[in-house]
């Protein structure tokens, strides 16, 4: 932060708040920002889109908002953090005002900025903790579906249809079922349970969203890199791997009001 002319210091709210005389003309205010802040930049990216900070509620008709400094790339987290010295910048409009007409400006930027900081963001709220299926849950659900034939099911798995009548009376007897028999099942229970052309519905969403996002991001390894690989398992059409995202996502969905 290397300004010419320091003009004002104080707190506000516990923040530490700078008001610098960048030359003749121009006047800056600097508000600083917490760990637990409505963060002003993306924490995946550093820049400021997909936030929820709105630059325009934080900047005034005397001040405008022109971003951040002192983030900081953890290399370890792989994400931007907040330092010590993290400030929200505002800048003001017109030049050659009175600086004592600039610092009234500055403090009420300073008010708006704070409060954009400290707004709590706002999720939708859960009616039910969501419970997401694992391997042994999804054998457990097809093993006791009365509607489910063993004679069927047997053929299609190569398990012995006296084992799986011993699964479905006491499902228990699962937890100690070998490897493969708990893969076999668990590929059954997406064949049973999940349409096919919803899973392709699904997945061409899917391509549409992340093939979005990767343009968004293209150049930034530590956002496009993860987007990417799930971008190629949508486009070769792992219909297992599709199927089990659906589910958690209709899980998700339907956890929330």
């Amino acid at each position: 932060m290397q300004k010419r002319d320091l003009i004002y210091e104080d707190f506000m709210e516990d923040r530490a708040i700078k008001m610098f005389k960048d030359d003749d003309l121009n006047y800056s205010v600097y508000v600083q920002v917490f760990t637990t802040d409505n963060l002003p930049f993306s924490p995946i990216t550093g820049d400021k889109k997909h936030i929820f900070f709105d630059y325009d509620k934080a900047a005034t008709d005397g001040v405008v908002i022109s971003g951040v400094c002192g983030k900081e790339f953890n290399q370890a987290t792989q994400r931007y953090e907040v330092t010590d010295h993290t400030y929200v910048v505002g800048k003001t409009v017109k030049q050659s005002l009175p600086e004592d007409r600039v610092l009234r400006l500055m403090k009420k930027a300073a008010h708006y900025i704070i409060l954009e900081l400290n707004k709590p963001v706002i999720m939708s709220t859960m009616k039910c903790r969501p419970h997401i299926l694992n391997d042994l849950d999804r054998c457990t659900k097809l093993i006791t579906d009365e509607s489910v034939d063993l004679d069927d099911l047997s053929k299609e798995t190569g398990i012995a249809k006296d084992i799986l009548e011993n699964y479905r009376k006491d499902p228990d007897l699962l937890k100690h079922a070998s490897h493969d028999e708990i893969q076999e099942l668990g590929a059954k229970y997406f064949d049973v349970f999940f349409n096919r052309n919803e899973i392709e519905r699904f997945r061409f969403m899917m391509i549409k969203i992340i093939g979005a996002y990767l343009k968004e991001n293209k150049g930034t390894a530590v956002a496009y890199d993860p987007a990417y690989e799930l971008y190629r398992m949508c486009q070769e059409g792992d219909w297992h791997g599709l199927a089990k995202m659906e589910e958690i996502w209709r899980v998700m969905y339907a956890s929330h009001e």
